[in-house]
C-alpha cells in the first residue's frame, strides 16, 4: 500500500507542469508529502487504538459507591480512588462519589441508562442487593446485569453473623439458647444482610428478627454501637479494626468456612436453606465488584481491568488496605467475572427464586 502511495504521487508529480529553476524544490516537497503520508499510515496501523484518542492523560474518572460513607463498599471505593490512577496510562484522577439507594440498585440503574460508556464513569454498587435483585426480578433493577463491563473485583467476602459483645452470646450455641429475639440490622429488603438471617430463623430456628431499610453499613454500625440492634451480617471491613480486635463485636456464624473453629452456612441442614443461602452468598463471591457501563469500548475495558489487577496487587495497595483493615483478598480479573456472573444468573431453580421473592414481598 505504501509503494502504490508513493507511485501515485510520482505519476502526480510527472503530470504537473514545473518550471526548470523550481525542480529540486518540487521534489524535496514530495518526498517530505510521500514520507508524512506514510509515517500517518504505519502508526494508524501500529499504535493502539486508546492512543490514538485522546485518552485519560488530563481526565478525571468518577468512582461512585452505592452506599453512603463510612460503610465497607465505600471504604474500599475510597481505597480504589486513591491508588487506580497510578495504573491507568495517562494517570488520570480518580474522584470517589457516592450514589446511595435501595442497597445499590440506583447506581446499577444510573450505570446502565444514563453514564456514557466512555471510560469516566464507574462504580461499586455493592454485591447483594445490587446482583440479587437483577436476579430474581425485582423491577426496581432496571438493568440487565450480565450485560455490565466488569472490570475486576476483590476476592471473595467472607460475611458473618456479628453479635455485640453486650448481649451476652458467644456463639452460635449460646444463640440456639438464647429466649429473647436477636434484633439483626439489615439494609434492603433483598440484601444478603436482611435475607440471610430471615432464612436462618425460618429453617434453623435461630431467635432472630430482622429489622430493614439501613441505607448503609456505617448507619447499621452506628445503632449496632447504641444498642438499637444486636447484630449485622457483614463482611469483617464494616467494622473498625480496634472494634474487632477488642471483641465489641464477635463473630459467630460465617458463609464459607474459611475462619477455623466458626461453623459456616455450608453446616445448615435444610435442603431449601442451603439453595437459598447458595443464592444470597453468590454475590460474597463476587467480592466487591468494580463495574462500568455495558458496551464499554474493547480499549477501554482492556485498559481499566489490566490496570486494576496492576493496582490490586501492588505493594502500596495492600499495605494501605491492611492499615485500614480492608480485606481485599485476591483479585478477580473482569473476563472470568464477567462469565462468572453470566453463569450465576442461569442457575437458579424456580423454586428458590419464587421464596427469594417471597422474603422480600415480591410477587
Amino acid at each position: 500500500m505504501q509503494s502504490g502511495r508513493i507511485e501515485m504521487a510520482r505519476k502526480g508529480d510527472r503530470s504537473t507542469p514545473v518550471l526548470p529553476v523550481d525542480r529540486e524544490r518540487q521534489t524535496r516537497s514530495a518526498f517530505f508529502a510521500t514520507f508524512t503520508s506514510s509515517l500517518a499510515f504505519l502508526l494508524a496501523v501500529c499504535v493502539p487504538a486508546f492512543a490514538q484518542s485522546p485518552g485519560y492523560a488530563g481526565k478525571s474518572i468518577t468512582l461512585y459507591a452505592g452506599f453512603t460513607p463510612g460503610g465497607g463498599v465505600d471504604s474500599e471505593m475510597r481505597l480504589i480512588a486513591q491508588f487506580l490512577g497510578r495504573h491507568v496510562p495517562g494517570a488520570p484522577n480518580v474522584q470517589p462519589m457516592n450514589m446511595p439507594g435501595a442497597g445499590g440498585i440506583l447506581l446499577g440503574n444510573h450505570l446502565y441508562a444514563i453514564a456514557r460508556p466512555d471510560g469516566l464513569t464507574i462504580g461499586m454498587p455493592g454485591r447483594s442487593g445490587f446482583f440479587l435483585a437483577a436476579a430474581v426480578g425485582d423491577s426496581s433493577a432496571r438493568y440487565d446485569i450480565a450485560k455490565f463491563t466488569w472490570l475486576g473485583s476483590s476476592g471473595a467476602n467472607n460475611l458473618m453473623l456479628w453479635v455485640r459483645k453486650g448481649l451476652g452470646v458467644r456463639n452460635l450455641d449460646d444463640l440456639r439458647k438464647t429466649k429473647t429475639p436477636v434484633v439483626v440490622g439489615g439494609l434492603a429488603s433483598s440484601s444478603a444482610s436482611s435475607v440471610v438471617p430471615a432464612v436462618l430463623a425460618k429453617y434453623e430456628g435461630l431467635p432472630l428478627r430482622v429489622i430493614s431499610g439501613y441505607t448503609g453499613l456505617s448507619e447499621a454500625t452506628l445503632a449496632m454501637e447504641r444498642g438499637e440492634i444486636d447484630a449485622i451480617y457483614t463482611h469483617v471491613g464494616t467494622f473498625r479494626p480496634d472494634r474487632v480486635a477488642s471483641g465489641e463485636i464477635l463473630p459467630i456464624l460465617q458463609s464459607f468456612p474459611v475462619e477455623p473453629n466458626l461453623p459456616s452456612l455450608d453446616d445448615v441442614k435444610a435442603p431449601r436453606a442451603r439453595a437459598l443461602n447458595n443464592l444470597l452468598t453468590a454475590p460474597s463471591r463476587l467480592g466487591a465488584p468494580l463495574i462500568g457501563p455495558p458496551n464499554l469500548p474493547r480499549d477501554l475495558t482492556a485498559i481499566l481491568r489490566d490496570a486494576y489487577v496492576a493496582m490490586a496487587e501492588s505493594k502500596d495497595y495492600v499495605e494501605e488496605a491492611r492499615r485500614r483493615g480492608i480485606d481485599v483478598g485476591k483479585p478477580n480479573h473482569g473476563e472470568p467475572l464477567q462469565e462468572f456472573v453470566t453463569k450465576s444468573l442461569g442457575d437458579i431453580p424456580k423454586d428458590v427464586v419464587d421464596e427469594y421473592r417471597g422474603y422480600v414481598g415480591m410477587k
